[in-house]
């Protein structure tokens, strides 16, 4: 039966009531039910009323019991004018930041970064004795980094794990801070470049630098064992951050122009003393001469022999920092030439001193250690040389030179009175009069040249001089720096062991 159009009214009428209803609820319930209404819209959106916080929300040390919450503080806030910078004012501001930022040798520790690196290090390798950053060595060398000298090693060793370990470490977490430098960002030459004698060596190496990977730091070993176009394929594919190397297969790769190397900043040269020895060091030579970035270098010398201190003093700057894991005399003498001259009579050891002195220059003056009463004949053979006279006692006196040499200047040193912490800066030493004891000698010798690899020790003796008590022990000494041992001391001293 067809419905009729009041029924069909009625029922659309009941649908519209059924729309409003649902848009506005609150208009049509009773003032109890649009209050829940309300507190439910108010709770979904964050808006509270006072009781409502104290139910919703937990106390906290500043609002103790919620007084705060829900209530509109009236107080305006004070817009601030933006004043429009000028360039000169941002670039002023910018260098103030700069200034106030701490460097991290200030800080007075590694950074937590660098500790990350030791520590995944410390994982892959569970043979050490102690952990990484408990290690005095890698602790100075990460303060020489940051200062910028160059350092040689001392040990007369070959790099040992800990000591990579820190070097690597060092090298990503510099890494790490010059991507965010803007004014000084990386280039896209390797960062480290780690020149080993053989590809043994290169294996040590190139295993620790795999524990970094996790970190994203990629390391390519080349060496004479895989092929060349392989070798270079995979550098131009990967771009390393390290690149481990023997210096010949190093060279051709360049000379092809598989690499760039001109951006280095740090260079590694492991084991000078076997690299010369197979006659690499023009190759060393020539490799450091292409990078020309500012970069620092690390020379581990492992030999004693003074025949390597020239190839020692040609990869290393001036002013530089010893480090070693050893206190031997060997060791802290090492990078020292020591001369000892025995001479016939004393006008024979004076006329050799004056030789001496007509070859010796050095821009940090010219150190004498002598007894006192050997002053003025001292002071008179200096100024005829040209070199100003200062007598280092309680009351330093400076004497002029009577024809200035470029300024030099030469200190007379009481050996009853000097003082060894005063003598680090000394590159040049003479000891015209022997010294009394070998405990002297030893303490002049591990004293001077703290920053330096051009120290020079000379010492001058007569054969009427009893030295028979010394010169067991410092033919010793010089043996063990590999020294050149005068004939009739190393006679005396084997006599004396018989």
């Amino acid at each position: 039966m067809a419905k009729g159009d009041d029924a069909l009214a009625r029922k659309k009428n009941k649908s519209n009531r059924k729309k409003m209803n649902r848009k506005n609820d609150s208009a049509t319930v009773s003032t109890r039910i649009a209050a829940i209404i309300a507190a439910k819209k108010r709770r979904q959106t964050g808006k509270r009323s006072m009781c409502q916080g104290m139910c919703f929300s937990l106390p906290t040390p500043e609002d103790p019991f919620n007084e705060k919450l829900g209530k509109v503080d009236i107080a305006k806030k004070k817009k601030k004018k933006a004043k429009a910078k000028t360039r000169d004012a941002l670039s002023v501001n910018k260098s103030l930041r700069q200034a106030k930022k701490p460097s991290r040798l200030s800080i007075g520790g590694p950074p937590k970064f660098l500790m990350l690196c030791l520590s995944d290090i410390e994982s892959s390798f569970h043979q050490l004795e102690k952990p990484l950053f408990t290690s005095t060595w890698g602790i100075e060398f990460w303060k020489s980094f940051h200062s910028g000298k160059d350092v040689v090693e001392t040990s007369g060793t070959s790099s040992t794990l800990e000591q990579i370990a820190w070097i690597v470490s060092t090298a990503t977490d510099a890494i790490s801070t010059r991507e965010k430098d803007e004014e000084n960002p990386l280039s896209n030459s390797p960062f480290l470049l780690y020149l080993v004698p053989s590809q043994s060596k290169a294996a040590q190496v190139r295993s620790v630098c795999k524990a970094l990977k996790r970190l994203g730091v990629h390391a390519v070993s080349l060496h004479n064992g895989a092929e060349l176009d392989h070798q270079i394929s995979g550098l131009k594919s990967l771009e390393p951050e390290f690149l481990v190397s023997t210096p010949e297969r190093l060279l051709e790769i360049v000379a092809l122009k598989g690499v760039d190397i001109s951006g280095v900043s740090l260079l590694v040269i492991d084991e000078l003393g076997s690299l010369c020895a197979s006659g690499y060091l023009d190759a060393v030579k020539s490799i450091k001469q292409a990078i020309s970035s500012e970069h620092r270098s690390i020379v581990f010398n492992d030999s004693f022999s003074a025949s390597y201190i020239p190839a020692v003093q040609s990869l290393l700057g001036r002013s530089v920092n010893r480090l070693s894991l050893s206190d031997s005399v060997a060791s802290q003498a090492s990078c020292i030439i020591q001369t000892v001259n025995v001479c016939a009579s004393e006008k024979k050891k004076l006329q050799k001193f004056s030789e001496v002195l007509d070859s010796t220059t050095s821009s940090r003056g010219i150190n004498i250690v002598a007894k006192e009463e050997s002053f003025r004949k001292l002071t008179a053979l200096l100024k005829l040389k040209g070199l100003s006279v200062v007598i280092a006692n309680s009351e330093p006196t400076i004497i002029p030179a009577i024809t200035k040499r470029g300024g030099q200047l030469a200190y007379l040193i009481d050996i009853e009175q000097f003082d060894s912490t005063g003598m680090n800066n000394f590159e040049t030493v003479l000891l015209p009069d022997f010294v009394p004891s070998f405990q002297t000698y030893v303490e002049i010798l591990t004293s001077m040249a703290r920053d330096s690899v051009r120290g020079v020790l000379h010492s001058f003796v007569t054969e009427e001089e009893d030295v028979s008590g010394l010169a067991g022990s410092l033919v010793n000494v010089l043996e063990d720096c590999g020294q050149c041992v005068p004939d009739s001391w190393r006679n005396l001293s084997a006599s004396m062991s018989d």
